[in-house]
């Protein structure tokens, strides 16, 4: 009957996307993403998101893990930019590209992930 509601062809959820992406990434040009410290080693960002971010690899191991901690330029925001979390090594590509997860990450760290994603478009279309 009409007014009956259809049940869904499946209730299970498919997690074989092409589209990986759990969150925006902002992607930095060539040479100005920021550095931060992984193992001892000073790495370049090459893009982030709330979620996590990617750089070169430099000799790591796919689930490596460090407590990383820098703060962020965010324009018009005169806020603590500082942000820390945990950071593991999901993956590394064929490119040698480490994509990594924010772990032990609070709310507000999250947060200001989003705020300096978000300025950073807008400083992009305005300039």
């Amino acid at each position: 009957m009409f007014w009956k509601k259809k049940k869904p062809a499946s209730d299970e959820i498919s997690l074989d996307s092409k589209n990986q992406r759990k969150t925006f990434r902002y992607h930095f040009k060539e040479g100005q993403g920021f550095t931060i410290q992984f193992k001892g080693e000073k790495l370049l960002i090459l893009n982030i998101s709330a979620g996590g971010m990617a750089f070169y690899n430099k000799g790591f191991n796919q689930f490596d893990y460090d407590f990383i901690n820098f703060t962020l330029d965010i324009p018009n925001f005169n806020g603590n930019s500082t942000f820390y979390a945990g950071l593991r090594i999901l993956k590394i590509d064929n490119n040698d590209i480490c994509h990594c997860i924010f772990e032990q990450c609070p709310l507000e760290q999250h947060e200001l992930i989003h705020k300096y994603v978000l300025e950073m478009q807008k400083d992009d279309i305005a300039h």
